[in-house]
């Protein structure tokens, strides 16, 4: 019998296939799954835009926060999906270079996806509410505030992949003034 003066220690978890190594079995081997690289090709060199390319649609507003209760002070709070979250990580770890911090810039994205229906109707996409959440994103790797993004251009185009293409240029600073 144990001693009441000892506390217990709590047991440490331990997966399926460690728990069958020290019963003496081998656990099954898994088959083995193609998974999808997740790379962008990145465009180098300082006077070339910056341009990332994506093999995936950025996500949409309505599935970027999820309502949370936080359990010891019982408070609700938005938070990022995890989805978006991975998206984040995976954007800023492909990103390598800085951006001139105190330069102008215009954005340029192009989405591709499947645009009309097999009817042929235009398929119901709501393109405006996926730019912010690719712009901060892209920005905030970059090192760059996403105010000085002057202008940004958004093109759907009708693909049978789903692509995203960001180019980032710098604009020219007055070029939209006009002389008094």
């Amino acid at each position: 019998m144990a001693s009441h003066d000892q506390p217990r220690s709590r047991p440490t978890r331990i997966s399926a296939a460690d728990f069958h190594a020290l019963a003496g079995r081998q656990s099954p081997r898994k088959p083995s799954v193609q998974r999808r690289n997740w790379t962008a090709k990145l465009e180098k060199g300082s006077q070339q835009p910056f341009r990332l390319r994506l093999p995936f649609l950025p996500p949409s507003v309505n599935n970027l926060f999820s309502t949370v209760r936080d359990p010891q002070s019982g408070v609700i709070k938005r938070v990022l999906t995890q989805k978006a979250r991975k998206i984040r990580r995976l954007i800023a770890a492909l990103i390598d270079r800085q951006m001139n911090p105190d330069a102008q810039y215009e954005m340029h994205i192009d989405i591709h996806l499947s645009c009309f229906t097999k009817k042929g109707k235009v398929r119901k996409v709501d393109l405006t509410n996926r730019v912010k959440f690719i712009e901060d994103c892209v920005c905030g790797a970059l090192g760059i505030d996403d105010s000085h993004i002057f202008r940004v251009v958004l093109t759907k185009h009708d693909s049978d992949t789903e692509l995203t293409v960001v180019e980032l240029r710098e604009r020219e600073p007055n070029t939209d003034r006009e002389a008094a």
